[in-house]
């Protein structure tokens, strides 16, 4: 008897482990809650940190961005779409939308997740932002392996978390797409990545080969502010979505309409004012919580299973960013437009209004350009002209030079284009070149210019050549520069040290090479021939002498941009000879010791005194009255003001 109570005591003590208790328990507390769409679950356990940056930190509230619901219900684990798009303006809720998402898959649907940055340092940021959400919010940081723990494999871009793995890469490597299956995948401002993935193709198709296994299960989420017409993935994901476009109600009529940028009209106030569309009632900035609150969307345009949302900063939450805000930046950038500079408008467009800028590239024939040539002789500076630099491109048999004048905002005036037969190689083409350039510029108001500086492209088989000229200092600052391979690269890059001199020994004085922005320069350039149509000859940005003949103008308009390619493309059969000079001409204007990118109105002004008075210059020369009567025959070809003064020495190539 005693036997058996001794042996039952044994069992009972034997039945319970604890150690199977305590896991029972602890899988118990982890597993998920019943699911909810991730708009609710958002509101329900959300938070932004503080230290994130976020202009509103705390328990995160739909009331501020209600819009923000609908694309949240989207990506909500039962919601039928494999795909939301969201085309935005920016800092409106692309990467929160996606940081809500990977917290709700920790807590709610676990399972593989990547996340796609278009850059390393973007990269960087994105690792931070996840750490200081994980530890904030209180259901996801238990589930998530603490780093530093004995058995935690994470780091920076691995994220190991109950039932998946969270990895972070960078789309600029196709081996980062493909290391991993993955349910879920986040692709943060996919326009700024490369188009094609170490050559291996469209990095939107790499990183959906991923969810291959997971087929009708896996969900992906892409964001970004759009870029360039006919470039911009995000606008083509959205154009192959359900193409929603954000509304507002009318606090006068309760009609839901979109907020067309254009429509805003400027009160007596100094505020951007809006209209309503049906009854012309009016809406400031404050109220934008009672229009918004709602958070409408337009019906779908298309059925698919991609979700696509289009979102302007319009709809900017009272307190941000207002319409006033918006109004002046339109301004600004319609200023600089109007010098031919586009950048500004672009970026208003891409980062404000959620659409892609159409480049103003579509001039395409000379004779266009060729009948805006104005009535002033080659090598006279017209009454605008402040500076002037040089551009040089190098040939076997020759050099092209263009003379270029700049007065105040960049216009420009083309003083000469002359090209001067010889091989770079030998000393007597330089020479030329050294006589050509150290010549000062006759100005139409008596007195001469001198040519700041002269940019020469090192390019093709005379590139030592060139840095030996450079190295001779025989002209005004002279730069050595060769086409960047960048597509943003700057008009004039800050420039590496050379050693080397053109007999292969090292050369201790060395020159700088400097790397020419030739594709946004270009940019600029088309923006302004484009838009110098519609203007009259006092306000056109580029002004071209009558002088010049078919070859130069055939030259400048030699190249079109190629969207797929995203670089300009040479027409055959035409030089592009002009059009490179052009391009080296105003580079030039960044060197160092000029940066008329720079100049303030004061800046101008100094030069606009000197001009305004030739006696404090040394050298006077013809009285403006005789330089408007020059007549002399006109010069025809190609080869410049210098023509009669030096035929001796270079002739016409036919």
């Amino acid at each position: 008897m005693r036997l058996v109570t001794k042996i039952s005591r044994q069992s009972t003590v034997n039945s319970y482990d604890g150690r199977n208790t305590f896991l029972n328990a602890l899988r118990e507390g982890l597993m998920p809650d019943p699911s909810l769409p991730l708009d609710e679950w958002s509101e329900e356990y959300m938070v932004i940190p503080r230290s994130t940056g976020a202009k509103e930190y705390g328990k995160y509230r739909l009331d501020r961005t209600p819009h923000a619901r609908l694309i949240m219900q989207c990506l909500s684990d039962r919601h039928p779409c494999r795909r939301v798009v969201l085309m935005s303006a920016s800092q409106m809720l692309k990467t929160q939308v996606a940081l809500n998402w990977f917290c709700y898959i920790v807590h709610q649907h676990p399972g593989n997740f990547v996340w796609l940055m278009p850059t390393g340092k973007l990269h960087k940021r994105i690792v931070q932002r996840i750490d200081r959400v994980i530890e904030s919010v209180d259901v996801v940081k238990p589930r998530v392996s603490p780093p530093g723990s004995r058995l935690s494999t994470n780091s920076q871009d691995i994220k190991v978390f109950q039932g998946g793995t969270l990895y972070i890469a960078t789309a600029g490597s196709a081996a980062n797409l493909a290391e991993v299956p993955a349910r879920y995948v986040s692709f943060d401002e996919i326009d700024r990545a490369e188009s094609s993935v170490d050559g291996e193709g469209d990095p939107v198709k790499l990183a959906e080969a991923r969810q291959t296994t997971f087929s009708n299960t896996a969900k992906s989420y892409y964001y970004s502010s759009p870029t360039i017409k006919d470039e911009s993935r995000i606008e083509a994901l959205y154009l192959e979505g359900t193409q929603r476009v954000a509304l507002a109600e009318c606090i006068h009529c309760g009609r839901a309409q979109e907020l067309v940028f254009e429509n805003l009209i400027l009160g007596e106030s100094g505020q951007a004012l809006y209209p309503c569309a049906q009854c012309g009632g009016i809406h400031r900035d404050a109220d934008k919580k009672e229009m918004f609150k709602n958070g409408l969307w337009s019906d779908a345009k298309i059925e698919s299973k991609t979700e696509s949302f289009l979102l302007s900063a319009m709809f900017q939450p009272y307190g941000w960013y207002s319409w006033t805000d918006l109004y002046s930046q339109h301004q600004e950038a319609l200023a600089d437009l109007d010098r031919g500079i586009e950048q500004q408008m672009i970026v208003f467009y891409n980062t404000r209004l959620a659409r892609s800028w159409k480049r103003t590239t579509d001039i395409t024939k000379f004779e266009i350009l060729r009948d805006r040539a104005e009535d002033y002789r080659l090598r006279i500076a017209p009454e605008g002209v402040l500076i002037i630099t040089a551009g040089v491109d190098t040939q076997d048999n020759r050099l092209a030079v263009q003379i270029v004048g700049y007065g105040l905002h960049l216009k420009a005036w083309v003083l000469d284009y002359v090209e001067l037969m010889g091989d770079p190689a030998e000393d007597d083409v330089w020479d030329q070149l050294t006589k050509l350039l150290n010549t000062k510029v006759q100005h139409v108001l008596g007195h001469e210019i001198p040519i700041s500086a002269t940019l020469i492209d090192t390019g093709g088989h005379r590139g030592e050549a060139v840095k030996n000229y450079v190295r001779s200092r025989r002209i005004s600052n002279p730069i050595a520069g060769y086409g960047a391979v960048k597509i943003n690269a700057r008009p004039l890059g800050k420039g590496t040290m050379q050693d080397v001199n053109w007999k292969g020994t090292l050369d201790k004085k060395g020159i700088m090479l400097h790397a020419v922005g030739t594709i946004e320069i270009k940019h600029v350039l088309f923006s302004r021939l484009k838009n110098d149509g519609e203007k009259d000859i006092e306000d056109r940005m580029l002004h071209f002498s009558s002088d010049l003949d078919d070859y130069y103008f055939a030259g400048v308009l030699s190249e079109t941009y190629d969207n797929r390619k995203k670089r300009y493309i040479n027409k055959p059969g035409v030089r592009n000879e002009p059009l490179d000079t052009l391009v080296y001409s105003f580079a030039a204007l960044h060197h160092q010791r000029i940066r008329a990118d720079r100049f303030t109105e004061n800046d101008w002004n100094k030069y606009l005194f000197r001009v305004n008075n030739p006696q404090s210059q040394k050298n006077l020369s013809t009285n403006a009255t005789q330089l408007q009567k020059q007549t002399g025959p006109r010069r025809e070809g190609r080869f410049g003001g210098f023509q009669q003064r030096f035929s001796s020495r270079f002739g016409r190539r036919r």
